[in-house]
Formats: C-alpha cells, sequence, structure tokens
C-alpha cells in the first residue's frame, strides 16, 4: 500500500489550505480546483480563492514553464494517475519545485 501515503503526500503538499479547524462540510462551500490544459495535478489554492479562467490558464502556464524536464515528467505522471511510477525522491523534489513555481507565478495572490 505504498500509494495511500503517496497520495497523501501530495495532498497536504499541494493544498496550501491554512491550518485552521474546518467547518462542517455544508457550510464549506465548494473549494475551487485547478483545471489546467497542461498535464499538472490538480491543485487547490486556498478557501478564499477564486480565480477567473484567464487568470487560471495564465497559473497553469507559468508554473508548467517554470518547470525543469525532470519535474514536467513528475507531473504527467501524477497528473495521468500515475503516482507508483513516482520515487518518493523525485515526489519530494517535485512538490517544492511546484510550490516555488506557484508562489512565484503569484497562486498565493488569487
Amino acid at each position: 500500500m505504498k500509494l495511500r501515503p503517496l497520495v497523501l503526500l501530495i495532498a497536504v503538499t499541494l493544498c496550501l489550505c491554512s491550518l485552521e479547524a474546518a467547518p462542517p462540510a455544508a457550510a464549506q462551500g465548494p473549494v475551487w480546483e485547478s483545471h489546467c490544459t497542461e498535464p499538472l495535478p490538480v491543485f487547490t489554492l486556498g478557501k478564499n480563492s477564486s480565480p477567473t479562467e484567464a487568470q487560471e490558464a495564465n497559473l497553469c502556464a507559468c508554473i508548467w514553464d517554470n518547470l525543469g524536464g525532470g519535474e514536467r515528467e513528475v507531473s504527467e505522471k501524477i497528473a495521468q494517475g500515475k503516482p507508483s511510477e513516482v520515487s518518493e525522491m523525485q515526489l519530494s523534489a517535485f512538490t517544492s519545485h511546484f510550490k516555488s513555481a506557484l508562489e512565484k507565478c503569484g497562486g498565493m495572490k488569487l
């Protein structure tokens, strides 16, 4: 069951949400999720984020442009539902580079 910890690590790392206690599910409302044309894993920006389609497209393109070849390969495997093909070391490097790209591209301000 190596897949479950890997998926959990991805979710925790990419969520970037605050650590506050969450209100009941009915009170939360919908959470924005990325829908990139680039092969990036689905990610969220935070509970108050709601970028426009244009902002989302620009963010996705910027993140993709800021990933190196190795990170792009890892991103594609995760986006295709093949995280078992990614080593823990690759995943750790990817999440670090993804977060840096997200910040550089202004994702934390949307």
